[in-house]
């Protein structure tokens, strides 16, 4: 061995790697909100976000790519009038949800959005990591009323995203 050189070891097998997704901390409010039945736009998720909470969930999605499934909850901000009277479609429905799970699944085929008492939990794979990231960059900067395909089923509702009021 040359003098000076420092030959490399790997890590051995019971070192920890850097757990990125467990370092992520939230910064600024993201906000999600349906409308009642009577709505048109019944039974579709509409978010928005300030610059730094939309920031901190593409932050979150960047550090979740890759093949390991892993999740962290973001808290919600309280959906006010004025957020939810962006898109013009009336009250929003009462939901009161505090915290949203983002969970990632390599394989997950469609983004999907479930109720679990008074929190959300959104699941996303590969397929559609860079379109979920898109469209909270592009509300960050400013950018509403445009929507994404959750699947590629024809019949399920859009989730549609908005400018912060």
């Amino acid at each position: 061995m040359r003098e000076g050189v420092i030959p490399f070891t790997p890590p051995s097998s019971g070192a920890a790697m850097r757990d990125w997704v467990a370092e992520w901390r939230q910064e600024g409010e993201i906000f999600v909100w349906r409308y009642p039945k009577r709505n048109k736009h019944a039974g579709e998720w509409h978010f928005t976000g300030n610059p730094a909470g939309c920031r901190s969930i593409c932050d979150l999605i960047d550090r979740m790519a890759g093949d390991e499934a892993c999740h962290r909850t973001m808290r919600l901000g309280p959906v006010t009038p004025a957020i939810s009277s962006a898109p013009n479609f009336g009250e929003a429905k009462p939901d009161r949800f505090s915290s949203i799970r983002v969970a990632f699944r390599p394989d997950a085929r469609e983004i999907t959005m479930v109720e679990d008492s008074d929190r959300l939990i959104l699941t996303f794979g590969n397929q559609q990591m860079c379109d979920l990231r898109a469209a909270f960059a592009d509300v960050e900067v400013g950018n509403g009323d445009f929507a994404i395909a959750p699947s590629d089923d024809q019949g399920t509702k859009s989730w549609w995203f908005w400018w912060m009021p």
